[in-house]
């Protein structure tokens, strides 16, 4: 036809020839051997645990340190199915895998490893083209070990002197504090210590947490430390009290109700807990109290995030991550048919155990200044606590934990006409825990034999310094004077004042 253009036939691909052929051919094995090579020397030196299941449970494969991280050899994992290996001794019954398996990626969970350390295990499938599951990967990381590595002996800055690990594991544990907003936190010993350092490093997860512990030990704060290091921080945090709701409330209370679902039902209905917490953290307190009617519907959120109104027909999907907590140990309520044994497994995804406060010594005396300080500062007043006193406190066994021990130093500041708080000015269920001592005035004579055996000497040394600090004290209008008049530091000074719970003169410093 006029005006087209003439085309070219297509030119036919000229075949390789064989030599080529196979030479391309063994070029392309040795590339893909190399990279075989390459991923088992990376799975073979990995610090962290790895295993390979089928999508079925089986174990496929383990890496050295899965090995090393259960106490359990290669051989024995090899071929045997998930059930089989949980029902051994010291492994972990907990499973991310069976989350997979049941359509739910990624999954993780914290256990207990041997020698009591604490492990991590996330679950991942990998996928076929179709998107079916070809095998579940398995990455068990050692989160006590983690710690250790970062609290690990390192030279200061510019300086040769060599920090401690204790003192490391403090400076850590101050900045994640920090950077959850919770300054006021104290912790001195290493149990409480483990608890928060937990929880700083699992906060980043969206996986649900149960956390146990007595009332008043501080399990809202674990709570809010966990919500304010996730990426969840910027948006809510709700708490809600299980055992404070009435039972013929919960459900409108947590799911909220449409207009006109009962007597008494606002007109245009009411959001529920969980949609208030879309995108953000919901912390159950006393989940034990929940009634059981109640469980069946809360199982229901967690599987499917899924919420239903009071007298609605249609779901809300939200996005909450769950902390959840109890002073009650659920297994008994279980076995008791009072709790619902789906739903704990499914809230005890990663447990968390806050020891209780006579566990805890060094924080007793650590809460007792603390306490002291901040009492002494909202009600204007400048006492100070006896030796004895202090002693006493700390042998108290504390049933109501931190809650118990403010609420004392409250009312000892409030009541206390002396300067000094003695042990005569404590309820007599505290005193009678420790004799009378004949502690001297300045701490230079010498005390009796059944004394001696009672108060160690690190708690004399500190009587005698607090004595001198509270007479120093006395006679400076500053911190800086006060350093003068005894040769120390000013920073000292300011650390030595807030430890006692002393004030100088000088109203502002």
């Amino acid at each position: 036809m006029k005006g087209e253009v003439a085309r070219e036939p297509p030119t036919a691909e000229v075949p390789e020839e064989p030599e080529a052929l196979e030479r391309r051919i063994r070029d392309l094995e040795a590339e893909l051997q190399q990279r075989e090579a390459l991923l088992e020397a990376a799975f073979a030196s990995s610090y962290d645990g790895l295993a390979i299941l089928s999508p079925e449970g089986v174990f496929l494969e383990i890496n050295d340190a899965w090995a090393r991280l259960t106490g359990t050899e290669r051989s024995e994992w090899i071929g045997r199915h998930l059930d089989e290996m949980q029902r051994r001794p010291g492994i972990p019954r907990r499973s991310a895998t069976r989350q997979v398996m049941a359509g739910s990626w990624p999954a993780t969970t914290l256990v207990n490893a041997r020698d009591g350390e604490s492990v991590l295990i996330t679950a991942s499938p990998h996928l076929g083209p179709n998107g079916e599951v070809l095998q579940i990967v398995l990455n068990l990381r050692n989160i006590t070990r983690l710690n250790h590595l970062k609290y690990q002996l390192e030279r200061d800055r510019g300086e040769s002197k060599v920090a401690s690990v204790a003192q490391r594991r403090a400076e850590y544990l101050g900045s994640r504090l920090r950077a959850a907003g919770l300054t006021d936190v104290i912790c001195e010993s290493a149990l409480f210590s483990d608890v928060l350092l937990t929880a700083a490093e699992i906060a980043e997860f969206d996986s649900t947490v149960l956390l146990y512990g007595e009332t008043g030990t501080g399990k809202g704060v674990v709570a809010r430390l966990l919500h304010r290091l996730s990426r969840r921080a910027d948006k809510p945090f709700i708490e809600v009290n299980c055992g404070a709701l009435p039972e013929s409330l919960v459900e409108s209370e947590l799911f909220g109700y449409e207009p006109g679902a009962f007597t008494g039902a606002l007109r245009g209905g009411k959001k529920g807990q969980f949609e208030i917490a879309d995108g953000g953290t919901i912390f159950l307190d006393e989940i034990g109290e929940l009634p059981i009617a109640s469980q069946a519907k809360l199982l229901a959120v967690l599987e499917d995030k899924i919420v239903r109104r009071v007298g609605g027909t249609s779901s809300r999907r939200v996005d909450v991550r769950i902390v959840c907590a109890t002073n009650r140990d659920l297994r008994e309520l279980v076995a008791a048919g009072r709790f619902r044994e789906d739903l704990h497994y499914r809230l005890e995804v990663i447990p968390l155990v806050i020891p209780p406060l006579r566990e805890r010594p060094e924080d007793v005396k650590a809460l007792t200044y603390a306490f002291l300080e901040r009492m002494n500062r909202q009600f204007g007043r400048s006492h100070a606590l006896s030796l004895e006193a202090v002693s006493a406190l700390m042998r108290h066994d504390w049933p109501g934990n931190v809650r118990e021990l403010r609420n004392l130093l409250e009312r000892l500041v409030t009541v206390t006409r002396a300067q000094e708080i003695g042990l005569d000015d404590l309820p007599e269920h505290v005193r009678r825990l420790v004799p009378r001592s004949s502690l001297a005035d300045e701490g230079g004579a010498e005390l009796d034999a059944e004394s001696a055996d009672r108060v160690a000497y690190r708690a004399r040394v500190e009587a005698l310094e607090r004595k001198l600090l509270n007479h120093y004290a006395s006679l400076s209008r500053s911190t800086y004077e006060l350093a003068e008049r005894t040769g120390l530091h000013q920073s000292s000074v300011v650390r030595k004042l807030k430890k006692y719970g002393i004030r100088v003169r000088g109203a502002g410093d």
